[in-house]
């Protein structure tokens, strides 16, 4: 057969197989062009939910930054528009501004001298990005610890209302506004001190370019700060995404296919965050209750435990070794050890398979009768992906700052917790100093998340297998849409949790009771259980007359969540912390520390309250801290305002020992978290 004939005969196959792919094409114009739409629109949402996971990274980078002084890095935090608010400072407006007062506010130079301390926690978000995905407004807590060695210690605390924008893919701080709750000298705290700032700081020297956007008065004054999510109909709830998906120009179903992999993969990578997040904040929880089996479970077998100034304890067997050496297995009497695992800043590498985190934790410990003290520090962490479960590669303390409680930090340092191991570490420690008052800048394991390069290099990663039937498909993207709406869910559910936290600081009741179920209950203090919403708002009572009032300070925050949504979306379970700062000036003042195990539900697509219950772990007066409080019950039931149920569980506080119940199980090894015998149902 000649070659002309060969290409003749081969044109003519190439036609009839266009023709055919062309007509098969046309057959299944209708369904590619619905899942192209379908597509997009996941695409967008997914989209959203990395906007907040940035937007938190953005502002907690800002906190960490803020803690060491560094303020070239804050600024570059700022658009070249951004504005910074601090209290009465007025409004400085621009980069060049904004690093004048940063530096200002930082006495003319960065960075820490030794003895500084300047811990500015980033605490309880509620991010709503705009429905466009170009704009975003948040809500932060800020709780700041300050001061220098041998001369002064402050608190200090307040809300943070910001607004964000996206520029070239890149979020950035538009406005930076914090209000400023309370400054007030450790010695005494706010029951004794009026705050001496009056919200001033650098003002006096450094003018702004717009007097204060708010006024207001500082403690003892108090004042309702213009929270953003007061303004909508359904606070912390997910605005309805923006798409421009068409379809006018259509794609082939293999690049359906090939953009559903890539989704696939990113949504996978937003779940792993998510995994490694809950099980840093279960680490914690299972540190504050002595649970170090459950606790070295959450380690991979080669993991490394590494102690700054102290020394790295190599493989899980000695990882739990090290930890029973801190003191007996489960809560004991007299004993408190509450280890917060706070702010996190987590990158997943391409693959999936490893990770890096960088936390603050916050600790209260004591040994009824003999010490108590206050610790912070940074945990720069690396996690592995095993069999399909994240676990603790290497988790590196590096402490910040250890004190007495009687002292505080502006007369007493100590380089190490007194809870401390006797036994020798395997390796001597990469880091041989770090706590205070050395000026110390833990290292960070990424760059500036505006001006730096990507923590991981963007290598091809092998994407999932999709199919390339259009049912198939279909049937592939419904399931990504549950695993979004999973993510959404649980966005939606921590923002609700801190509004919850906001509006109870505020005493805003009524607010606060919008917040639940119609059926939903609260049982806070073994005061009962109060069924319903009215039976809600009667509860709110207990805590005071509803409204801001002089001279009262109730500020409630609660963090460290672990959310798990139910596999239909529509019930989900919470663990999370409690920490208040209360009191009344000139009366009294006191700390309560607790643990959530909250229930929600989702009624007409709106995230809700069904259960809300607290775990009290202390109420301890300020001026006497957790080493010589004395044994004190949970307020318990007022005969003058009666629950409708009596409590379902009771406990005692500390120094009584107790475990609150787990509603879930260890993350690694899926066993359930029993307690012993110190928590008894009532009958």
């Amino acid at each position: 057969m000649s070659s002309r004939l060969l290409a003749s005969i081969a044109a003519s196959l190439c036609i009839g197989v266009a023709a055919c792919g062309s007509r098969k094409d046309e057959a299944q114009a209708p369904q590619l062009a619905e899942l192209q739409r379908t597509l997009s629109t996941l695409e967008a949402r997914k989209t959203r939910i990395e906007d907040i996971e940035a937007i938190k990274r953005l502002q907690r980078a800002y906190g960490y930054y803020v803690d060491e002084g560094l303020w070239d890095e804050v600024v570059e935090l700022f658009s070249s528009d951004g504005s910074i608010e601090i209290g009465l400072d007025g409004v400085y407006v621009g980069r060049d501004r904004i690093r004048e007062y940063l530096y200002a506010l930082g006495g003319g130079k960065a960075g820490l001298s030794e003895g500084q301390l300047n811990e500015h926690m980033q605490l309880m978000p509620v991010i709503t990005v705009s429905p466009d995905g170009k704009t975003a407004r948040g809500t932060w807590r800020a709780l700041m610890m300050a001061g220098e060695l041998g001369k002064h210690a402050v608190w200090g605390e307040g809300p943070y209302e910001n607004e964000y924008v996206k520029e070239d893919g890149v979020w950035k701080i538009r406005k930076l506004h914090w209000f400023q709750t309370v400054i007030v000298p450790y010695e005494g705290g706010w029951v004794r001190h009026e705050d001496p700032t009056r919200g001033k700081h650098v003002s006096g020297t450094l003018p702004p370019d717009r007097p204060p956007s708010v006024e207001y008065g500082t403690w003892p004054d108090t004042f309702l700060p213009p929270f953003h999510f007061m303004e909508t109909e359904q606070p912390g709830a997910i605005p309805t995404v923006t798409t421009t998906a068409s379809a006018d120009v259509q794609e082939s179903l293999e690049s359906l296919a090939r953009r559903a992999a890539r989704l696939a993969h990113e949504v996978q990578l937003l779940e792993d965050q998510q995994s490694i997040e809950a099980l840093q904040r279960t680490y914690g929880f299972y540190f504050d209750k002595a649970l170090w089996t459950h606790a070295a479970d959450l380690f991979a077998d080669d993991a490394v435990l590494e102690i700054a100034g102290l020394g790295a304890f190599v493989g899980r067997t000695r990882i739990l070794e090290f930890l029973r050496q801190l003191g007996p297995e489960y809560p004991s009497e007299g004993r408190l050890y509450d280890h917060m695992q706070l702010q996190p800043i987590v990158h997943v590498a391409p693959d999936g398979r490893s990770a890096k985190g960088r936390w603050r934790f916050f600790d209260q410990a004591a040994i009824h009768g003999k010490f108590a003290e206050w610790g912070v520090g940074v945990l720069e962490n690396e996690y592995v992906k095993d069999g399909g479960v994240w676990k603790i590669r290497r988790l590196h303390a590096l402490p910040t700052m250890y004190t007495s409680y009687e002292d505080g930090w502006g007369k007493s340092a100590r380089p190490l917790p007194t809870f401390m191991s006797s036994i020798k570490p395997d390796r001597p420690p990469s880091v041989s100093r770090s706590a205070y008052p050395a000026a110390f800048v833990a290292p960070f394991h990424y760059e500036n998340p505006v001006t730096g390069a990507p923590v991981y290099d963007s290598d091809a990663v092998d994407l999932p297998a999709v199919p390339s039937d259009p049912l198939e498909l279909r049937s592939f993207l419904a399931d990504l849409e549950r695993r979004i709406g999973r993510l959404e869910d649980e966005a939606q559910i921590e923002n609700l949790h801190a509004i919850y936290g906001y509006y109870l600081a505020t005493n805003q009741w009524d607010r606060l009771t919008e917040l639940f179920a119609e059926d939903g209950t609260i049982e806070i203090a073994l005061r009962g259980v109060y069924v319903g919403k009215a039976s809600v708002r009667r509860n709110l009572n207990l805590y005071g007359e509803q409204g801001i009032h002089h001279g009262l300070l109730h500020n409630h925050m609660q963090y460290q969540p672990v959310i798990h949504v139910a596999d239909d979306g529509q019930t989900a379970m919470m663990r999370s912390r409690a920490f208040s700062m209360m009191g009344q000036f000139g009366r009294y003042a006191m700390w309560m520390g607790g643990v959530y195990e909250n229930e929600f539900v989702k009624v007409d697509g709106v995230w809700k309250l069904k259960k809300d219950q607290v775990f009290n772990t202390y109420f301890v007066p300020y001026d006497v801290g957790w080493k010589n409080s004395p044994p004190r019950p949970a307020p318990g039931i007022t005969e003058s305002n009666p629950p409708d149920r009596p409590p379902t569980v009771y406990f005692e506080m500390y120094p009584k020992p107790f475990l609150p119940p787990f509603h879930y199980p260890n993350p690694v090894t899926g066993r359930p978290v029993t307690a012993p015998e110190t928590a008894r149902s009532y009958e």
